[in-house]
């Protein structure tokens, strides 16, 4: 008596099709899910996934679209599940930043070929990424040494009380905005050294953007 064979899961059916289509293997599925999730994603991961014996979330199903270029079908990006998981966003991380002494800045601009962080639930915005340097502690109570700071650029309006990427006279630092008369740029340390930088009319002044938030591997 023959046995029936079991239909894969539409989902399961899409990954092996774009895996062929981008000609790669589930080892090279799952190191590239690895380094864009920035999670450990092994091939039983895939394989799984390959037997319909595993769902996929959406941040892992829009970033299997962008690594092998193959779109999924509209019945499986509007499902309920993918509705309701936050947008992952390829974040450039462009250089280091100081949150102390003033540093110049060598790559504010996007440049090609720069390492990409994803990160979900960011909203809307002009995104980059800096990491606060090693020695810097002027910052530390929010964004110790090591950490990296995510930086919208489309968010220049200054609140006091925010954390900012600033310009000051052409060098970038990372500090609190105060206002005040005059207003200044506050640090936020447990090193009582740290002064805050003032602000006056004839210096040049410049908000690169926002620092939205701090993330700090351990």
């Amino acid at each position: 008596m023959a046995v029936a064979k079991l239909k894969k899961p539409a989902i399961a059916q899409w990954v092996e099709e774009a895996m062929s289509h981008a000609g790669m293997s589930q080892s090279d599925l799952a190191r590239r899910l690895s380094d864009r999730l920035r999670v450990d994603f092994d091939r039983s991961k895939v394989n799984k996934i390959v037997l319909g014996k595993r769902k996929v979330s959406a941040d892992e199903l829009f970033a299997i679209e962008e690594i092998t270029s193959f779109p999924a079908p509209a019945a499986l990006r509007n499902t309920p599940q993918a509705e309701r998981m936050p947008k992952v966003l390829q974040i450039p991380l462009l250089d280091t930043v100081t949150a102390g002494k003033l540093k110049a800045p060598s790559s504010q601009i996007p440049m090609e070929d720069v390492p990409l962080l994803a990160f979900a639930d960011l909203g809307r915005g002009d995104w980059f990424a800096l990491k606060v340097e090693q020695d810097a502690d002027s910052m530390d109570r929010v964004s110790p040494p090591g950490s990296t700071l995510l930086i919208n650029k489309a968010d220049r309006e200054l609140r006091s009380g925010r954390c900012y990427i600033f310009s000051v006279d052409g060098e970038t630092t990372y500090k609190m905005w105060q206002d005040g008369d005059p207003a200044y740029l506050a640090p936020f340390s447990t090193n009582p050294s740290h002064k805050p930088i003032f602000i006056r009319r004839k210096r040049a002044f410049d908000v690169i953007g926002r620092v939205k938030r701090t993330v700090l591997d351990l």
